[in-house]
């Protein structure tokens, strides 16, 4: 029998932790991921979380612009993980429509509840949206018309995914732990079908949080070349173009802002 925890894989890279040019090299010219420490540690959104939730909820609303957002929601017995059905046509959440101001309050009534459903709000525009929260918490290192997306849940996973860009993610509020993966490893991730995905991209099949080893046998030389980074409120974590990334959050309530984009690495 396999037995795995996250805990056992080396830890991401941290900025303040390089100890050779090589690795710097690597971080600085997008070839290995990165986490940075308290990058947005100041950002009002990530003192306003460190408050309260309700602080957080307040945050928030100050920006609404009162457009509907779209949400997915998924039953206690999914434990938080956002996949397909009981085939890989259909997905084992429903997507919802409704106002900030909702979500605020059922994120609330779910905080600190066992076994509550899943409920995500995934890549929304931030400019759209929440119009003028960009300009509050945002990157130096980044150009201003690199747009950043807010993600807001509870207790979700995201399955192991990768990104044609580059992104830096950075934990507005909450924890998550990434798992990532070199993108060499993709024959051994059993990636899915790429016409219907539960989130834009294609997935690996594998569950994190149980892997099936017998199903999944190469999934163990997968784990061989995998890393974890686990965040704070106010870190941030940089992923280089097509590095497969696993995201679980979790805190009872969450909000990450990430951005995407395409060219040179930033540079800190």
């Amino acid at each position: 029998m396999h037995m795995w925890k996250s805990e056992n894989l080396p830890e991401v890279v941290s900025w303040h932790e390089i100890q050779n040019t090589e690795t710097a090299d690597n971080v600085l010219s997008g070839k290995q991921p990165c986490i940075f420490r308290g990058l947005v540690g100041a950002w009002p959104i990530v003192c306003a979380a460190k408050d309260s939730v309700s602080a957080l909820a307040e945050y928030l609303m100050s920006f609404d612009r009162g457009l509907k957002f779209q949400a997915m929601l998924a039953a206690p017995q999914e434990k938080g993980r956002l996949f397909y059905g009981n085939n890989l046509k259909s997905f084992n959440f429903k997507l919802m429509n409704g106002y900030l101001k909702d979500a605020m309050e059922i994120l609330a009534a779910f905080v600190d509840k066992v076994d509550s459903p899943a409920f995500y709000i995934g890549s929304t525009s931030i400019s759209e949206y929440l119009s003028g929260m960009e300009k509050e918490n945002s990157l130096s290192c980044l150009s201003d018309t690199i747009e950043p997306k807010i993600w807001i849940g509870n207790a979700v996973k995201v399955a192991t995914h990768n990104d044609d860009s580059q992104n830096i993610a950075c934990v507005a509020a909450g924890a998550r732990r990434f798992t990532l993966f070199p993108p060499d490893q993709e024959s051994n991730l059993y990636i899915g079908p790429h016409d219907i995905t539960p989130g834009g991209r294609p997935i690996s099949l594998v569950d994190l949080s149980d892997p099936n080893f017998e199903r999944f046998p190469r999934f163990s030389e997968a784990l061989k070349h995998a890393s974890v980074a686990n965040l704070e409120a106010g870190d941030a974590i940089y992923i280089p173009t097509n590095w497969w990334h696993n995201v679980e959050s979790l805190s009872s309530f969450n909000v990450l802002i990430n951005y995407w984009w395409r060219g040179e690495p930033p540079v800190f």
